[in-house]
């Protein structure tokens, strides 16, 4: 091929083209586009390749960032474009600097570049200067334009009138006969006011959004012009915020330029009144010098758990690696609570100075939902079980020997009033305690105490039992890491050595890997397969370490294996599998 010959010739700002695979037959439907089809035609005259000729159907390219362009600069970096052709430079782009870049591109993979209704050489330096001076006047225009369509919306919402697409909450366009401008939806009027009564009784919007969604509240629900839906989604934390800070309900239009927002009277009717509104400002600033520090995680007890000597044990979280032993730099979120004594007096000076805090909130969740015994609630998702726990929660006393979950007989009485919307599809699954509180009806509270033992195993604060078993089944059981990746190097090393055929200590030599380590956890691919289920689904007891893992591999009776590690002797059938 002539390196000369447009091997592909691109062009933009065309309504509707099809490309024909015939000597560049181009038919196109082209309102009020006349010249320039007229002009690419006459450029079509001049080639006379049969190559094929690819248009891109580009209203406002710009920046780089349309798919058209940068399929274009995509095509121009892996050779299979030879020239571009535009009906003007501006409309490739109208910035400078951005076209400046392109032209860079171009020069480097040997581009062409030809505008069919300007003439310029871009080889020559004059040339080049028609060319940027062109695209500096483009520039330009653009700017001005842009700044003549902010003036106008500025002009606009001064005189009062909403400008920004779809009203929110509360409120529609015109229609029909009406003279422009807001006009009030009632029902979902009555659902803004409902916000904020309620924001201002619970002082949290999350507290709002759980609320307003139990009872079957969504997001704002309309349909575009061109019939796609939109809305109709749950509440969230930040679509309420949005509704609190929104001066459109109180009759205002405001408008944001730079980093001053200017006020004006709107021409729509309020929603809020003035009062309300005011009250609800003053409390979120007083919400938000109070949160400067916010926790995000989900802390089941966050603000109801106390020491029994009156310390409160507050929610923190740490980054630690998977094992003691991980050779990655991966990391596990670890929650617990941690005493204040501990803080503010050492760690020596306290009795209890951390606690896990999926193993306390599963046992709390257990407690509770088990002297509730509320079936409707059982079958709601976790997220609703477990705002009713909060709720029913007065406090919640651990001592070393115990815990104590006091329960507010009034939020009892609303829990058992509460109509419970249709349970998911798919209901989770929930902890069960093993062992019955001693129950106290003290009137106002009821007091729900167990005994228990916290013990310190592998590295972890376990709740026990006083007798040293499990409290609780927990809702997801989750496999201990260290035991999957010891049962996972035993398996690995096991098939490696059948391999290599050598003995233990070269492939230890060869791997690099102290023969001990080798020999200690080889005997974990002896355990049964009942006992290898419980290891990799996480269901063992709480209490087993992996020293007792280990020790009960070297017992070849499956059924003695599961004995010693008190869980059900492994099936006749598997043991012959």
């Amino acid at each position: 091929m002539n390196p000369k010959t447009p091997h592909f010739v691109w062009h933009t700002d065309i309504t509707e083209v099809r490309v024909l695979w015939k000597r560049f037959e181009i038919a196109a439907v082209l309102d009020g586009y006349s010249r320039k089809l007229l002009g690419i035609k006459a450029f079509n005259r001049r080639v006379t390749t049969s190559d094929m000729v690819r248009l891109i159907n580009e209203t406002a390219v710009q920046s780089g960032t349309t798919p058209g362009l940068k399929q274009l600069l995509d095509d121009i970096d892996r050779g299979r474009i030879d020239v571009v052709v535009v009906y003007k430079v501006d409309r490739l782009s109208r910035s400078l600097s951005d076209f400046a870049r392109m032209m860079e591109v171009f020069d480097e993979k040997q581009v062409s570049f030809v505008s069919v209704t300007q003439q310029f050489n871009t080889t020559t330096s004059m040339g080049r200067l028609t060319l940027n001076m062109l695209l500096s006047f483009a520039q330009f225009e653009r700017e001005v334009s842009g700044e003549r369509i902010r003036d106008k919306l500025a002009a606009t919402k001064k005189k009062g009138y909403w400008v920004g697409g779809q009203p929110p909450l509360g409120y529609r366009l015109q229609s029909g006969e009406e003279t422009k401008g807001l006009f009030i939806i009632s029902e979902q009027a009555d659902l803004v006011r409902t916000i904020f009564n309620r924001y201002i009784e619970l002082s949290s919007p999350v507290a709002v959004a759980n609320e307003l969604n139990e009872a079957d509240h969504t997001t704002k629900q309309w349909t575009s012009k061109n019939g796609n839906a939109h809305g109709g989604k749950p509440l969230s934390q930040k679509y309420i915020h949005s509704i609190l800070t929104n001066m459109l309900y109180i009759g205002k239009i405001t408008h944001t330029r730079g980093d001053h927002t200017e006020i004006y009277d709107g021409l729509h009717k309020p929603i809020i009144d003035q009062a309300i509104w005011d009250t609800a400002q003053k409390l979120m600033t007083k919400q938000d010098r109070k949160s400067l520090h916010r926790w995000t995680h989900p802390h089941l007890l966050k603000g109801k758990l106390r020491t029994s000597d009156g310390f409160a044990m507050s929610p923190t979280s740490t980054h630690r690696p998977l094992t003691k032993k991980s050779a990655t730099n991966q990391k596990r979120l670890v929650r617990y609570y941690i005493s204040q004594k501990a803080i503010k007096h050492g760690f020596k000076n306290c009795q209890i100075k951390t606690i896990n805090a999926v193993h306390l909130d599963e046992l709390v969740r257990g407690l509770v939902l088990g002297y509730l015994n509320h079936s409707d609630l059982d079958r709601q998702s976790t997220e609703v079980r477990d705002r009713w726990i909060r709720k029913t929660i007065h406090e919640i006393m651990l001592a070393p020997d115990s815990i104590t979950v006091r329960l507010d007989t009034k939020k009892i009485e609303q829990l058992n009033r509460h109509s419970f919307k249709s349970p998911p599809n798919v209901i989770p699954s929930r902890p069960v305690c093993l062992r019955t509180p001693e129950v106290d009806d003290r009137g106002e509270h009821i007091e729900l105490k167990l005994q228990l033992q916290i013990k310190k195993l592998d590295g972890r604060r376990l709740l026990l039992s006083p007798d040293g078993h499990d409290l609780i089944i927990p809702s997801t059981p989750e496999p201990r890491q260290h035991f999957v990746d010891a049962i996972g190097l035993a398996y690995r090393w096991h098939d490696e050595l059948i391999k290599c055929g050598l003995q233990i200590r070269a492939f230890a030599k060869e791997q690099s890997i102290a023969r001990s380590r080798i020999l200690q956890l080889l005997p974990l691919t002896q355990l049964g397969p009942e006992v290898l289920r419980h290891a990799l689904a996480g269901t063992l007891p709480s209490t087993i370490t992996l020293d007792d893992l280990l020790t009960a591999s070297k017992q070849l009776d499956w059924d003695r294996q599961a004995a010693e590690l008190g869980i059900n002797a492994a099936p006749r059938h598997l043991q012959t599998a």
